[in-house]
């Protein structure tokens, strides 16, 4: 079943020391918790689905800056399925393989395109490279010549 929505919760983004060279951006994404959630299908319909709490968070080493995302995805499916992944998670904190993906993927898309609106708004570097242009070298006058 799919995921159905997605919120952030808490943004945070602070500089805290001069940017230097040979400073470093380190990521994580954890799942913090994973609740039942009945989900509004219409005005009197509700299903039964989960919410999946997460924290993004983007480390500036040495010292220079970090940004911290909350939010939670919202998903849907069938009770009995909502109940083994309840059960899972409070008896070992684990998901299946696939779903972890799946909503990894989703919090890591999002969360890196607020995170990298985030950095600008204190001054930080973008904490992933960013495409750019260079200039064009030449290499040898021929390069330069109209054949037109």
């Amino acid at each position: 079943m799919p995921i159905v929505g997605f919120n952030f919760d808490k943004t945070l983004a602070e500089r805290t020391g001069k940017v230097q060279k040979g400073m470093r951006a380190a990521h994580n994404i954890i799942i913090n918790s994973i609740e039942k959630e009945d989900l509004n299908m219409g005005k009197t319909t509700k299903k039964a689905g989960l919410k999946f709490s997460f924290e993004y968070e983007v480390k500036y080493e040495p010292k220079i800056g970090n940004i911290s995302i909350l939010g939670h995805i919202l998903y849907l499916e069938d009770e009995k399925k909502i109940n083994e992944i309840l059960a899972k998670w409070k008896k070992s904190k684990t998901i299946e393989p696939e779903l972890t993906m799946q909503l990894i993927n989703t919090a890591i898309v999002k969360s890196t395109i607020k995170a990298l609106s985030l950095s600008q708004d204190v001054n930080l570097p973008p904490h992933l490279p960013i495409p750019t242009i260079q200039p064009k070298t030449i290499a040898s006058d021929k390069t330069n010549e109209y054949i037109g």
